[in-house]
């Protein structure tokens, strides 16, 4: 094989991959990355055994097609190093020599037949989805997926397809939050698939809003025991995540009567003062709703006591209810809202938290107790 690359497009390509190989492995050839040039472009893949990630670089010249697999680190830092704005692969069975002006690097190389096979997206998409959208959507459900291992089936987000609509559900089993969008084009039924939050991750760091101009689309395909993403030059493919959701929308109160709205940054800016005095073992703040305003204080036997008050818009009877702070901030820093809807009953009911439109974006919250 041998090419001549433009730089910086090679950097940011071999970044991308960096998401997916970056991970402890036992298996050395997970921590590479595999390059294959064919016509006038490169192709770079890696996979860490679930997610797998494609992406593509236009070559500037190429001399000899062929493909190498390389450790996608050491390449990377060798190309990070370099100021030049294109750079020259040749590499054989054995080596690959990495130039640029006054530089050379004779790095191994792997054979690129022992590397695992990647899906490709060859097939027209099951549904297209403004990219933009599904960015927001994710960003606003990842948090709340579990971290722990035993718990499988909500250590994901379910995608769940509803005619038109696609809904990502996340919980911990303490909160929950759900977020809908409307479809850009739709050839499937309904269907409800749980993606592993380190394939979400992954998206969220290789397809940012910033990554394309203009007409931003996602196009998703469906399989038995995986999706995948594409946008532009990118695929993104996961295996799925095995089990059984949990039935989410009976956790959902359907039964609160009463509301008050409350503006996000100053609800914010509370949250994270009253939570100055909360620890380990007293993680909790007291929400006192009274008509005009918002007190919320926090106790520690070993740190003190905060109080904090800020203005709502509540008229109903005063009712006090105890989080965890922790999960508050959680989504107050994630959701784009200038003003929030806190709709609860009682101090010992989950209370929902949203915007404008459920539909758009929830969030509920179990309650924790609280001492006197």
């Amino acid at each position: 094989m041998k090419t001549t690359l433009p730089r910086q497009d090679f950097q940011d390509a071999l970044s991308a991959i960096s998401t997916v190989t970056g991970g402890r492995t036992t298996k050395p050839i997970l921590s590479c990355v595999k390059l294959r040039v064919a016509g006038e472009a490169a192709e770079l893949s890696a996979t860490d055994g679930e997610a797998a990630l494609r992406t593509g670089v236009p070559c500037l010249t190429v001399d000899e097609p062929g493909e190498l697999v390389v450790s996608a680190d050491r390449m990377l830092s060798i190309v990070r190093e370099l100021s030049d704005v294109e750079i020259s692969l040749d590499a054989d069975d054995r080596h690959c020599i990495i130039r640029g002006e006054g530089s050379e690097f004779k790095v191994f190389v792997l054979n690129p037949a022992d590397f695992p096979p990647i899906p490709q997206f060859d097939d027209e998409p099951d549904l297209v989805i403004d990219g933009a959208q599904l960015w927001r959507m994710i960003g606003l459900t990842l948090y709340a997926a579990a971290r722990e291992t035993s718990r499988f089936a909500i250590n994901g987000v379910l995608w769940e397809k509803s005619g038109r609509q696609l809904f990502l559900v996340a919980t911990d089993g303490r909160r929950l939050a759900r977020a809908g969008g409307t479809l850009a084009k739709n050839q499937s039924g309904d269907f409800q698939v749980i993606i592993p939050a380190k394939a979400l991750n992954i998206f969220e760091r290789v397809f940012g809003p910033g990554k394309d101009a203009g007409d931003w689309q996602v196009d998703v395909k469906v399989m038995p025991n995986q999706v995948l993403l594409r946008s532009g030059q990118r695929v993104l493919s996961t295996v799925l995540v095995e089990g059984h959701f949990p039935k989410y929308d009976d956790v959902i109160p359907k039964d609160n009567d009463k509301q008050a709205r409350i503006g996000r940054e100053e609800f914010h800016a509370a949250v994270r003062r009253a939570a100055l005095l909360t620890t380990e073992d007293s993680r909790a703040v007291r929400l006192a709703f009274e008509a005009g305003r918002l007190v919320i204080t926090s106790r520690s036997p070993e740190q003190g006591e905060a109080r904090v008050e800020l203005p709502i818009e509540y008229e109903q009877e005063t009712v006090e209810i105890g989080f965890n702070p922790v999960f508050l901030n959680d989504v107050l820093r994630a959701v784009p809202y200038d003003e929030l809807t806190f709709e609860f009953k009682e101090s010992f009911r989950p209370g929902v938290l949203f915007g404008e439109d459920k539909n758009e974006f929830l969030y509920v919250l179990m309650p924790v107790s609280l001492s006197s």
